[in-house]
């Protein structure tokens, strides 16, 4: 008798433990990684891009507002690779957010790249863009021209005009599986190209998405679009 009420308040002393384990779990469906950049544009006779990956310090500490005139302007911005469970489906999300607002507003891509066991989910690109007049109202807009490749999908939009205190997009899509073994491994590389100059959305769409190189321009554009390392976040499991 003695030993099974040893027994049974050993038992009991679990309980919490597992309880606590669970709840680690549901929380450990969300895989996030968010990288910080700065792109100095250069506007002296040819225009020129450079960027660096940089700490999130020296992001949230730069608080210089962009003078649109300048023949050298700085950019700040920062993007967000996520992947979440969906039922019986994993969502890819790709979030950009300007932490100040760069002068050149045309056709901008996102995209993020995968690996080839998977698919987006019947080709639905989800895509939006929100933005804030300074000192007046915000809106959001949903127009884009969205691909779908092997490894990857992106999407071209314009970039709105005006006076702006904000500006955020952000892409997602459903991915199926595209193969009959059980997979282990998932990756969901966020990329965003930044039109340095004025450019066509007919020529803004020659690139591809691959993987984890993200983003591949065609050689026609390269000089037209600042260039990131994307932001890579890695998902293990059995699926």
């Amino acid at each position: 008798m003695r030993k099974s009420l040893i027994a049974l308040l050993f038992l009991f002393l679990l309980l919490p433990n597992i309880s606590k384990a669970e709840e680690i779990t549901d929380f450990d469906t969300i895989y996030q990684q968010t990288k910080y950049y700065k792109t100095i544009i250069n506007k002296n006779n040819r225009i020129t891009s450079s960027t660096e990956e940089i700490s999130k310090k020296e992001y949230d500490d730069y608080n210089t507002i962009s003078n649109p005139k300048a023949s050298v302007e700085t950019v700040y911005k920062k993007i967000t690779s996520t992947i979440t469970s969906n039922g019986n489906y994993y969502r890819y999300t790709a979030n950009l957010h300007w932490k100040n607002i760069p002068s050149t507003r045309s056709y901008d891509i996102l995209g993020i790249g995968f690996y080839s066991s998977v698919k987006v989910k019947n080709n639905n690109i989800y895509f939006s863009q929100n933005y804030c007049i300074t000192g007046g109202s915000c809106y959001t807009t949903s127009t884009h021209s969205p691909q779908v490749f092997t490894t990857g999908a992106g999407t071209t939009f314009l970039l709105p005009s005006g006076n702006l205190s904000s500006l955020d997009e952000v892409m997602y899509f459903d991915v199926a599986k595209n193969t009959n073994l059980t997979i282990i491994n998932q990756m969901a590389a966020a990329d965003h190209s930044h039109a340095i100059q004025s450019i066509s959305l007919t020529n803004a769409k020659k690139y591809t998405v691959s993987g984890s190189a993200g983003i591949v321009l065609n050689s026609s554009i390269t000089s037209y679009y600042d260039a990131i390392n994307p932001a890579i976040e890695y998902w293990s499991g059995s699926w």
